[in-house]
């Protein structure tokens, strides 16, 4: 296929071209979705494409967390939120560090 210039219309709309519709397998009635790539680049695809390739993408992945995972980090945040709300004095381990770091600081004056 051959480079397709596209013009942009005052109101922002553009139409593409049955060449390039065919070439990309649009059919009328799809949904299309355009990722960017990088500055100015980007992907157009339909949406029904876009679906399967990341679905295809979450099986293939090995890291890809499983449903027992999932569940168990819900569990543990909520778990957490709810000591918070029990105890107002509660400070996470983050928090903890933080604040042992700041007293440190101050302490040695750095």
């Amino acid at each position: 296929m051959s480079i397709i210039e596209l013009n942009v219309k005052e109101k922002g709309r553009t139409v593409l071209p049955v060449e390039l519709q065919k070439a990309c397998g649009f059919k009328p009635g799809d949904t299309l979705v355009v990722d960017e790539i990088s500055e100015g680049r980007f992907i157009v695809e339909t949406r029904d494409r876009k679906i399967q390739s990341l679905w295809e993408l979450a099986v293939a992945s090995q890291s890809a967390p499983s449903t027992d995972d999932l569940l168990r980090e819900r569990f543990e945040e909520e778990e957490e939120r709810f000591e918070k709300l029990s105890n107002p004095t509660f400070i996470s381990v983050a928090e903890s560090d933080k604040r042992g770091a700041v007293l440190l600081a101050a302490v040695f004056g750095e």
